[in-house]
């Protein structure tokens, strides 16, 4: 058998083997079993993070016949085999980027009206969709709001700024999380060992998630191209460099050693081996900057066994944390400019070493500063003053001290003038009566009061409107249910009940978790401006919603929207201009279209 890349040998199989993507996970097996599914999704986010995956195994389960407990397919029944198969006629895959013209559209709309050959479900995925033209999306569109019972879209797009709001309204959304370095380094680790591969340090194994970038598929190819190269299972430092056209870790740590010794020919000499090995000098310095941010937090956390790899431990030791600080500024500043200089290279180097310099620079600075003084003085300064001088101008200038001004006390309703030498011993009657001080007011508190927010001032509208701008998806999803009953204020605490129809149980599932919520209640405490937020969730039942006349925001919109367009139409109907010009024509108005009609 030939060989099969890590990305591909390692693809996700079921639902659990995805990483970091567990909100979507679960409202994706929370749907399965409860048998409610959406018409049409859309997975966002960046390459290689599980969106094509997860669509295929989502459709897979769609149509198997005996899913296990955790809602995967089984993988045995008819309709398991039908998707193994790879021409199956049931689920149907799409490249966006190849077939994105009207007429692609056009057949796909007409071979959606047929049933599946077997099972309950049609599954089209449309891979790469923001790659369509605005006519092929237009002419999906009406596809997408009412297919037939049997169809399903399953959209997977890396650039979801590119759709067409119209498409995004009539699709379910879910935004995929990069994944952590921690993330990818297990996942590393854990294919390292089934294959047998080690690794001779652990730095190799981060700088390989880092690299990453977030995305499972590149960290996997970077690990075949590491494997490529080498000519056994051990993975040594010369050979990742080498592999990935990377500086080595030594070479980075020799860098920031001279650095912060002030070893400046030894820099120059590291720094034009790795340029003469034709290493990138973004890299270079990209690799610089990361492992002295490790060093400056080891520092802070005083744990220096987390970095030996970065730093000399004695310099570590010597090094104060506040010109670790400096140094990592200074240097993050010059880089800024130097990578976009004539001569790159040249003036990141020149940028090394002037911190590598810094001490004697600054006592080169000092010593000009000196010698400058010194030879002012010898030229300009007057000659000092004879010491009887000085003693008969210090005479002049004494400034005869001044007496504090008299105190007003009150004895016995007269008012009385102390002096600055005034004993209270003397001259004192027997009976002094001294006038009280008024005392203070008594500060009430005021009683707080329950206040419903007024309109125009901040309001749910207002609320989702600024959560959109932040978090469009969570505004999206908040729109899918209302408030239920006034949103009130007292005091520093808001308490607010939201309520969403049975239609949009898969959103409620989605929001009703730990995380969720508490992501809500920061956006709420944040535009509110108070300390305390009482949210509830609840699931509004037909029966109830018809008797309260309870709508989600998302249908009162279309509601709003559809009263709008047709007094619009009956506006532009109407007009005295058009009337006349039917009169000239012997014609009359056959259909109306807006600019903004679907």
């Amino acid at each position: 058998m030939s060989y099969q890349v890590l990305a591909r040998k390692y693809r996700p199989t079921k639902f659990q083997d995805f990483v970091g993507q567990e909100h979507i996970v679960k409202t994706i097996v929370n749907s399965l079993r409860e048998d409610r599914f959406g018409h049409a999704y859309i997975f966002s986010g960046t390459r290689g993070i599980g969106k094509t995956t997860i669509a295929r195994i989502f459709a897979k389960a769609l149509r198997c016949e005996n899913r296990d407990e955790q809602q995967n397919p089984c993988g045995e029944c008819g309709a398991c085999h039908d998707f193994d198969s790879a021409a199956s006629m049931n689920v149907v895959e799409i490249d966006g980027a190849s077939n994105n013209s009207v007429d692609d559209i056009r057949e796909l709309i007409s071979n959606i009206s047929y049933l599946p050959s077997n099972g309950k479900y049609k599954v089209y995925i449309i891979d790469e969709v923001h790659m369509l033209s605005n006519s092929a999306f237009n002419a999906l569109l009406k596809t997408l709001e009412e297919p037939p019972e049997h169809a399903i879209f399953l959209m997977a797009t890396t650039e979801p700024e590119k759709l067409l709001g119209t498409v995004l309204s009539r699709c379910q959304r879910f935004d995929f999380i990069n994944a952590t370095v921690e993330e990818l380094k297990s996942h590393i680790i854990n294919i390292a060992q089934l294959e047998n591969i080690t690794f001779s340090q652990d730095e190799l194994i981060e700088t390989l998630a880092k690299l990453g970038n977030g995305s499972f598929r590149d960290t996997l190819s970077l690990f075949d191209q590491v494997l490529s190269f080498s000519y056994g299972q051990d993975i040594t430092e010369d050979i990742f460099a080498r592999a990935l056209g990377i500086a080595k870790l030594s070479s980075i740590k020799s860098l920031i050693d001279n650095i912060i010794a002030g070893q400046t020919q030894e820099l120059t000499n590291t720094f034009n081996m790795l340029i003469s090995q034709n290493i990138g000098l973004n890299n270079i310095v990209k690799s610089m900057l990361e492992n002295l941010f490790s060093i400056i937090i080891a520092k802070d956390f005083n744990d220096k066994n987390r970095i030996q790899s970065k730093v000399d431990g004695d310099l570590f030791d010597k090094t104060t944390r506040a010109e670790l600080y400096w140094i990592y500024e200074t240097l993050a500043k010059d880089f800024a400019w130097t990578m976009e200089s004539i001569i790159p290279a040249d003036a990141t180097l020149l940028a090394m070493r002037k911190v590598s310099l810094r001490h004697q620079l600054i006592a080169d600075t000092a010593e000009v500063a000196a010698n400058t003084s010194t030879v002012e003085d010898a030229a300009g300064k007057p000659e000092a003053p004879r010491a009887a001088e000085v003693e008969e101008v210090a005479q002049e200038e004494i400034i005869p001290e001044e007496k504090p001004a008299p105190t007003k006390i009150i004895f016995d309703e007269q008012e009385v003038e102390q002096d600055a030498n005034f004993s209270a011993s003397e001259n004192t009657p027997e009976e002094v009566a001294i006038e009280p001080a008024s005392e203070p007011e008594e500060v009430v508190p005021q009683e707080i009061t329950p206040t419903i927010i007024p309109e125009g001032n901040k309001t749910w509208d207002g609320f989702l409107e600024f959560l959109s701008s932040s978090s469009p998806v969570m505004s999206a999803n908040m729109e899918q249910g209302n408030l239920l009953g006034e949103l009130v204020v007292v005091g520093n605490k808001a308490t607010i009940a939201i309520g969403y129809p049975v239609s949009a149980k898969v959103f409620f599932d989605h929001m009703n978790n730990q995380e969720t919520i508490e992501k809500v209640k920061a956006e709420l405490r944040n535009y509110f401006s108070v300390e305390e937020i009482d949210l509830k969730l609840e699931l509004v039942e037909r029966e109830k919603a018809q008797e309260t006349q309870f709508k989600s925001k998302f249908d009162i919109n279309i509601e709003n929207e559809n009263i709008e367009k047709a007094n619009m139409r009956k506006q532009i109907e109407e007009d005295e201009m058009l009337k006349v010009a039917g009169s000239l024509f012997n014609t009359k108005i056959d259909k109306i279209v807006l600019n903004n009609d679907e």
